[in-house]
């Protein structure tokens, strides 16, 4: 059943600056808009200049999805510093995190790894095409059953590479653990189960937290970070930088590093 919402239009959220920033990759862009997937569910949304309209098949699952009940201008207020934040803020103002699920989190970003965007969403979308239930106009995401039964050599055809194998045995692990359960767990002892997943290192066990967990004390530490801290931390290992930036930046660490990595990533054309 179609459902139809509208969502007014502020200075704290912009629909391509949300799904543009790296966190997501299940979206395209469509006449008049963009259609974006997650789990077993597809967005419609297009831009009617004062609002967005939302035509979806599960209103609240979208609502809570784009993160709707956090202020971000409370958010965006408490990390003002005058300087380099407050310039990235003012330029993906728009940005929310989204509340994804915590394995389709997993699984995009061992994909993501040393990887680029079209290259991720390829992946991506051949994965859910091939083992995902096909909902008509699109494919869910496969369940952890589908993906640790699916075998390495097929993840390997899809053009997975080296990540084949990752992808194999952290399904194949997951089958047997309750990620519900996951949840209860502090920040550092979540890091700690998901760096003992095969494949998984710092980088991706962080955007797994941030993006999957919506543990906004996390900093992801990436080529694009690395850049904006090169002067103040130089020569300081991506593990390391990322534990003093969660000292610098506290409870909004994830917040910031948001705002920094798509500042930097598009600063040649601000």
């Amino acid at each position: 059943m179609k459902e139809t919402f509208f969502v007014e239009k502020t200075p704290t959220f912009d629909v391509w600056q949300t799904l543009d920033c790296g966190q997501v990759f299940r979206f395209k862009e469509i006449e008049g808009g963009v259609r974006i997937c997650a789990l077993d569910h597809c967005a419609k949304i297009f831009d009617e200049g004062e609002r967005y309209r939302f035509e979806c098949d599960d209103a609240e699952f979208f609502k809570r999805y784009f993160d709707f009940d956090t202020d971000y201008e409370a958010v965006q207020s408490a990390c003002e510093d005058g300087g380099m934040v407050s310039k990235a803020i003012e330029y993906g103002r728009g940005i929310h995190i989204l509340r994804q699920d915590p394995t389709e989190a997993i699984f995009s970003f061992i994909v993501s790894q040393n990887n680029h965007i079209p290259r991720i969403k390829g992946i991506i979308e051949r994965m859910c095409e091939a083992l995902g239930e096909d909902k008509g106009e699109y494919h869910a995401f496969p369940s952890v059953e589908k993906i640790a039964g699916a075998g390495e050599e097929f993840f390997a055809s899809i053009g997975a590479g080296y990540r084949a194998a990752y992808l194999d045995r952290v399904a194949k692990t997951l089958l047997c653990e309750d990620i519900g359960e996951w949840q209860k767990l502090s920040t550092d002892a979540l890091r700690s189960k998901l760096l003992s997943l095969h494949g998984i290192g710092r980088k991706v066990a962080d955007c797994a937290l941030l993006f999957g967990f919506n543990r906004f004390d996390v900093f992801p530490v990436d080529t694009w970070i690395k850049k904006v801290f090169e002067q103040e931390y130089e020569n300081v290992p991506a593990d390391k930088m990322a534990t003093l930036l969660i000292q610098k930046y506290g409870k909004y660490s994830g917040f910031v590093q948001q705002w920094l990595f798509f500042f930097k990533r598009n600063e040649k054309k601000v």
